[in-house]
């Protein structure tokens, strides 16, 4: 071979490495490009609260329940008598975070007249759970809470955290000593709104 054909073949070889290499690099753009991104929840003033469900269970239910007096109710233990749940706090660049906890009254698992029902809410402390919520009747929000609470549910509690943790809570429903009901049935989940600052 001659010199000049030798670089020419060289030059053609050179083009077609490199532009092997443009349609790799383009491919690998163009999937990189198309794999959808994550949405990453931060609030404006960097912190979040997430609420976290014992068995995977977001709140409780009574059927058939018998009439119970405030002062049994509030200690019931037995399986399906009380819901526990813990609230996760990360500041983060937050000075505190200001939060609720609700319920949401399920409609269609629900037969109980709201008045009829018994909601009780207690927050752990130092080991033991203590009060946070008297024994109280499913009282229906006429309008959204400042906190994002929307009109139908219940605030059952709300608070204000300066520091990162968990906030371990417990639940406990039961039909009214007062109710004239045979049987029935009542279903709420809980669930938390709040903002930073």
């Amino acid at each position: 071979m001659k010199k000049n054909e030798l670089s020419k073949g060289f030059f053609y070889g050179m083009i077609a490495i490199c532009m092997v290499l443009i349609i790799f690099v383009g491919i690998g753009f163009g999937v990189f490009a198309a794999q959808p991104k994550p949405i990453v929840y931060q609030d404006e003033n960097g912190g979040n609260i997430v609420i976290n469900y014992t068995n995977n269970i977001s709140g409780l239910k009574i059927e058939d329940a018998v009439p119970t007096v405030d002062s049994v109710g509030m200690k019931n233990n037995e399986d399906n008598e009380y819901f526990d749940f813990s609230i996760d706090i990360l500041l983060d660049n937050a000075s505190s975070i200001n939060y609720e906890i609700a319920a949401i009254k399920n409609k269609d698992n629900s037969t109980i007249s709201d008045d009829d029902i018994r909601l009780y809410l207690e927050k752990e402390n130092s080991g033991e759970y203590k009060e946070v919520f008297k024994p109280s009747p499913f009282v229906p929000l006429k309008e959204e809470s400042k906190f994002g609470t929307k009109p139908g549910n219940m605030v059952l509690y709300s608070t204000k955290a300066t520091r990162s943790g968990s906030e371990r809570y417990r639940l406990r429903m039961w039909l009214s000593d007062k109710s004239l009901l045979a049987k029935g049935s009542y279903e709420v989940e809980i669930v938390v709104n709040g903002n930073s600052k």
